[in-house]
């Protein structure tokens, strides 16, 4: 369903030919393990870095910040023992502080909305992608478009521009262009739309109860928007948004509603078909209750693939979780093709 010719890849036959070569030539552990960002909690030591990477293939990185010396060390030291290249990944919500300590602070996204000027939010994301750049960065999981609507939301009331989907729109597109600018690939997040619950998806279940209607003529323009801006990357929260889920499965019961890293209909028939987004969606991290409440990781993860989630945050158990791919491969629950 993706076309790598078109938005955002508009990869040339030469690009192409490099990624089918380079897929063809991944092993089946490989391509496990390049579904998983992996999260990355150490320094830069060597020969802990190379051993991890020839256990776990990752596909992508998260790490926690460190001083700017170690933290491009730490980057440099997984892309050098990568054999393909590593989409390595911070939180730069707010500025170059998500990318390492001592980064550039520029101000959470409901401070830059409040100028009423998207020029601030335009130059908080290049500061930031420019710091994050220089330490190794290659993506940032930003800019949060969520609509804070519920006063009680404590998860995104200062992450997110607005409770107003335009002034989300204007500020949210602004950021993108600003990482974009310094190189990097951006994110939306958290899809179908964080903001309407009270509870955190960290903590709990979390619901996006607006009607198809509402949702269209908030959370929908606002995606709608960041895809046709050329946004490269969509996370799925684990938010559950039951209205537009029985409108692609009218027959389904209330006991079939699942957050959107685990559904199909939100997933695949919302914003792949009906948004047409042609992007790399990641979920968003898989030890969250909100999605971890609602089956055995064993179960979670085939089920989060099949509806459509591109890369997971993140291993939990490197050996568990590839052994779970596997043995879901083997009774048909996976494909090799959804996986290639």
């Amino acid at each position: 369903m993706v076309d790598l010719k078109a938005k955002p890849f508009y990869l040339t036959d030469e690009d192409i030919a490099w990624v089918t070569d380079t897929l063809a030539s991944l092993s089946e552990e490989e391509k496990l393990g390049q579904l998983f960002f992996d999260l990355s909690e150490d320094g830069p030591d060597e020969e802990y870095i190379r051993d991890r990477v020839a256990k776990a293939h990752m596909g992508g990185l998260r790490y926690m910040n460190r001083s700017p010396e170690e933290t491009k060390e730490h980057n440099r030291l997984y892309q050098k023992y990568s054999r393909v290249p590593l989409l390595i990944c911070a939180n730069l919500e707010a500025g170059g502080n998500g990318g390492c300590l001592g980064g550039t602070r520029v101000g959470d996204p409901i401070k830059l909305a409040a100028t009423g000027n998207p020029e601030y939010a335009y130059q908080q994301g290049l500061i930031g992608a420019v710091e994050g750049g220089a330490v190794g960065c290659r993506g940032t999981f930003s800019p949060v478009v969520d609509i804070p609507t519920n006063w009680q939301n404590s998860a995104v009331a200062t992450r997110s521009f607005s409770d107003q989907a335009q002034a989300v729109i204007d500020f949210a597109v602004a950021n993108m262009k600003g990482i974009q600018a310094a190189g990097l690939a951006a994110t939306a997040k958290h899809f179908p739309g964080d903001g309407v619950d009270e509870r955190d998806q960290h903590y709990s279940n979390s619901v996006n109860t607006l009607s198809k209607e509402q949702w269209d003529a908030t959370f929908g323009r606002v995606y709608q928007a960041m895809i046709d801006a050329g946004v490269e990357m969509v996370m799925a929260g684990h938010i559950m948004q039951p209205a537009y889920q029985k409108y692609f499965n009218p027959g389904m019961t209330e006991q079939n509603v699942l957050p959107a890293s685990l559904c199909r209909e939100l997933l695949t028939d919302l914003l792949r078909k009906q948004l047409g987004f042609n992007g790399l969606i990641v979920s968003d991290a898989s030890h969250m209750v909100g999605m971890t409440s609602h089956m055995k990781r064993s179960e979670m993860l085939p089920t989060a693939l099949n509806a459509g989630i591109d890369m997971i945050l993140y291993f939990n158990d490197v050996d568990e979780d590839m052994d779970y791919l596997r043995k879901a491969l083997e009774n048909g629950t996976l494909t090799w093709q959804r996986i290639d």
